[in-house]
């Protein structure tokens, strides 16, 4: 039976997996806990920049080769996260540390496999119909880097080992969406879905790539499902952060003084203009070379997440007391030599993003690791076990 998401409730999905299985407590930050809690609960965010995930993985990788160095029994950053938020280029990267991918690995798949994503992209005509890039290199890509992951090749959102929260807008229903593992009794659905497919999901950026359409099997019903047209969550949430929060405070319902969030970005440049300009038509918006839409949607989007989450942490003036612990890694491109566009394949520029990411590591690592990788977090436990179910012909 064909089961299509836009057309099914969540509710009428939630019922019927209720109906078919026992639901158990979610465990420590469980909503329906009455137990006292004064562990930290600790998220990390990691923004959307396409090839600049780099900088990203980068940063990560010298945090791991850190904990090493320190003789740390857990060096696996899932190990010292509660939870995970990332979108688009972060989700993919949220997805492969929420698995047990060493950051060393995501460097390598960056570095070594730009020009396959990026490297032969559509002539202009073709582009008025379709994306910049085809998306099939990038799905071959994930598909085989996350298969190890499961005893079975076919690695769900569900095998995560620890809590994670990728961001999603679906063009067909025109509703945004989070992809959650079960890491609360409602979260019935979602953890279901291959593990690639929710990457490919949430990187769809538009006009770069295709929107994209899961297909898969449903772990409780064995019935096919289909969601079209995914489109990448950074239309929405370029930055994370704030869906981190919303998630352990409102869902988990954990205090704001355990909350420790660590926001990573991938670097800045700053939408401004010159009073001078006056063309303002269509070609200055949707240049398909310069596409200062967007740029200007995921600038604004993340530094708006960025001051709210500085807001609720410190208050305004920076004399409240700390409502919760709040650290951001973020830097400005300042021309545009240095400059790195989401799809760069320029091995000039990708080895100087990771030297500047290796660079920011050593002004802020010691003090990201004392904070944040002090100890392990609990072991995570989800409402509910994957199980294994193929999708025929896959």
């Amino acid at each position: 039976m064909l089961v299509d998401e836009q057309e099914t409730s969540p509710d009428s999905l939630l019922h019927s997996a209720k109906s078919r299985v026992s639901i158990p407590d979610a465990g420590l930050y469980s909503p329906v806990s009455t137990a006292p809690v004064t562990r930290p609960f600790r998220i990390l965010s990691l923004d959307g920049g396409g090839i600049r995930g780099l900088y990203t993985a980068r940063f990560l990788a010298d945090l791991e080769a850190q904990l090493r160095r320190d003789g740390k029994e857990h060096t696996s950053l899932y190990q010292h996260f509660d939870l995970i938020c990332g979108t688009s280029t972060g989700g993919i990267i949220a997805l492969a540390l929420a698995l047990g991918m060493p950051a060393s690995e995501l460097v390598h798949l960056y570095s070594h496999h730009a020009k396959d994503i990026f490297g032969s992209g559509r002539n202009l005509i073709s582009r008025l119909g379709t994306a910049q890039y085809s998306n099939r290199k990038l799905e071959t890509l994930l598909k085989e880097k996350f298969k190890p992951y499961s005893a079975n090749g076919d690695t769900r959102l569900g095998h995560a080992r620890t809590r994670v929260c990728i961001p999603v807008f679906n063009a067909v229903s025109g509703k945004v969406s989070v992809y959650k593992t079960c890491h609360h009794g409602e979260y019935t659905r979602d953890y279901q879905m291959p593990a690639y497919q929710v990457g490919m999901s949430t990187a769809a950026a538009p006009t770069y790539f295709d929107p994209y359409s899961p297909r898969y099997l449903a772990d409780t019903t064995e019935e096919e499902v289909v969601v079209s047209h995914n489109v990448d969550g950074g239309i929405f949430a370029n930055n994370p952060s704030l869906i981190g929060l919303t998630e352990a405070h409102g869902a988990l319902s954990v205090p704001w003084a355990n909350i420790q969030l660590l926001s990573i970005g991938t670097g800045n440049k700053r939408f401004s203009e010159l009073p001078k300009q006056r063309n303002w038509g269509l070609f200055y918006w949707a240049n398909p070379v310069k596409k200062r839409i967007l740029d200007m949607m995921l600038h604004a989007q993340a530094d708006h997440t960025d001051n709210v989450c500085k807001v609720l942490s410190q208050g305004v003036g920076r004399e409240s007391p700390q409502a919760f612990l709040y650290e951001r890694v973020q830097f400005d491109f300042f021309n545009k030599q240095e400059y790195v566009d989401l799809d760069t394949i320029d091995p000039t520029k990708l080895a100087a993003l990771q030297e500047r990411a290796s660079n920011h590591f050593k002004d802020r690592g010691r003090k990201i690791i004392n904070d944040f990788c002090s100890e392990p977090v609990l072991p995570f436990t989800p409402c509910l076990p994957i199980r294994s179910v193929t999708l025929p012909h896959a």
